[in-house]
């Protein structure tokens, strides 16, 4: 079905322009839902660019900002204040020695004016732009409308990409634990007001694909007066689908008759947001107490460690897998995934898993409950008891041998998000955007 964005373009009626920029349009899971979407309303007919600083993909409609750079003796001045810049960030996180092994950012960053300014567009539609890519400030010299879709919580608090406990965000950040600070002026406090001098010059139009994170913008202080709305992140449901579980093992030399458990991250267990000790301490539970004969654990985004794990159930490491193709293979050979992160979004593995049929066992945190349906199409552990994530695996494994679970986890996804859809509805906000902005567009 046609869009009402693309059936205005077949008639002639309107052309918008919009300008994505992400941090890349491949590495990690925001940079890729970045692209589905990006890709996405390409076929629905919105007329879009991308600006990434990592590029990766061929794709002509992806402009790298590092094009961009000034050259001869002005872009070896460029690199000079870029090192000094660099210094005094430096210099400003090593007044905090014991901080947190948290993924945390500043607003040091690089110009992209240059690169901004070659595309011709009506909005920008802004991505994953933190760890030192996009300067915020840069934005308010461009007088566009800015659609913002949200991959954390970077853009509403201070310093931090998941709040975890702490909600200084709904006030202004300061003392951030994070940080192991006692003083209010601290740098998650200094950041927090650039922030909040910034956006009060923006006109900005929140995207979260979670409603765990629309709750926690509208909570902010710092996205308290923008308007924010709920739209999925986008799936082909054709490549992610369910398939032939033999061909799959036959593929990936994997044997048909074991009980295949799933976990992947990027860096999957070396980030501690990922949850791999939560994992291990599971599996340790699971061994205990309930029948394991037969099972493995597959692990996509990491190499073997160095350190024992201390295991019983054997376990094989895939690797990072770049290739989609594979991953589905990966899925369709796996009995249930698990994902035992501290805090999620709307997790991309959840939502592939799902769209191939494998049943998810996860922590009901952030926006794991808007795709898992306790006990119908995965389980929903309480957030890290590992007695409970166990219980969820085993319930899973004896509860889907009729492929129940299989199907509603399918349906699931087809009925929600569908990439087409979801472009249906990024363009139809664009013509909101349009239409509602206090900015002229010229």
């Amino acid at each position: 079905m046609k869009s009402d964005y693309r059936e205005q373009v077949d008639n002639g009626k309107k052309t918008m322009k919009i300008l994505f920029i992400s941090s890349s349009d491949s590495h990690g899971g925001a940079a890729k839902t970045a692209y589905r979407i990006f890709d996405s309303l390409r076929e629905q007919g919105v007329e879009v660019k991308m600006l990434v600083r990592d590029k990766s993909t061929n794709d002509p409609d992806v402009i790298s900002c590092l094009d961009f750079e000034r050259k001869g003796i002005v872009g070896k001045f460029d690199k000079f204040i870029w090192k000094i810049k660099n210094r005094i960030r430096k210099r400003k996180w090593k007044e905090y020695p014991d901080r947190e092994t948290v993924f945390l950012n500043d607003l040091n960053s690089i110009s992209l004016i240059r690169a901004i300014n070659s595309v011709d567009f009506d909005i920008i539609h802004l991505h994953f732009i933190a760890n030192r890519f996009l300067n915020l400030n840069e934005l308010t010299k461009i007088g566009k409308p800015i659609v913002w879709t949200l991959h954390d919580c970077w853009p509403f608090t201070g310093i931090c990409h998941y709040f975890y406990e702490c909600r200084k965000y709904t006030i202004s950040c300061g003392q951030c634990p994070f940080l192991h600070s006692v003083n209010e002026s601290d740098l998650s406090n200094h950041v927090w007001k650039k922030k909040k001098y910034i956006y009060n010059k923006l006109d900005i139009h929140v995207v979260t694909p979670s409603s765990w994170l629309a709750e926690a913008s509208r909570k902010s202080t710092l996205f308290a007066n923008f308007p924010v709305i709920v739209i999925p992140n986008p799936i082909d449901v054709d490549l992610f689908s369910p398939g032939d579980r033999k061909q799959a093992a036959d593929i990936l030399q994997l044997a048909t008759e074991k009980k295949y458990l799933l976990f992947g991250a990027m860096n999957a267990v070396k980030d501690t947001n990922k949850g791999f000790h939560y994992l291990i301490q599971t599996l340790q539970y699971f061994e205990l107490n309930y029948l394991n004969s037969g099972i493995e654990l597959l692990i996509v985004g990491a190499e073997q460690p160095l350190e024992e794990l201390n295991l019983k159930i054997s376990v094989k490491y895939l690797g990072v897998i770049n290739s989609d193709e594979k991953m589905t293979l990966i899925y369709k050979i796996a009995d249930v995934m698990v994902v035992p992160s501290l805090s999620e979004n709307l997790s991309n593995a959840i939502m592939e898993s799902l769209s191939c049929g494998t049943p998810v066992v996860a922590f009901n945190i952030g926006g794991n409950g808007d795709m898992i349906d306790h006990k119908l199409n995965g389980y929903l552990a309480k957030p890290f008891k590992v007695n409970d994530l166990a219980k969820g695996i085993n319930w899973c494994l004896e509860n889907n041998r009729e492929m129940n679970l299989s199907k509603k986890a399918r349906l699931k996804v087809e009925g929600n998000y569908k990439e087409e859809n979801i472009a249906s509805k990024y363009a139809n906000l664009y013509s909101q955007v349009i239409e509602n902005s206090t900015i002229k567009i010229c």
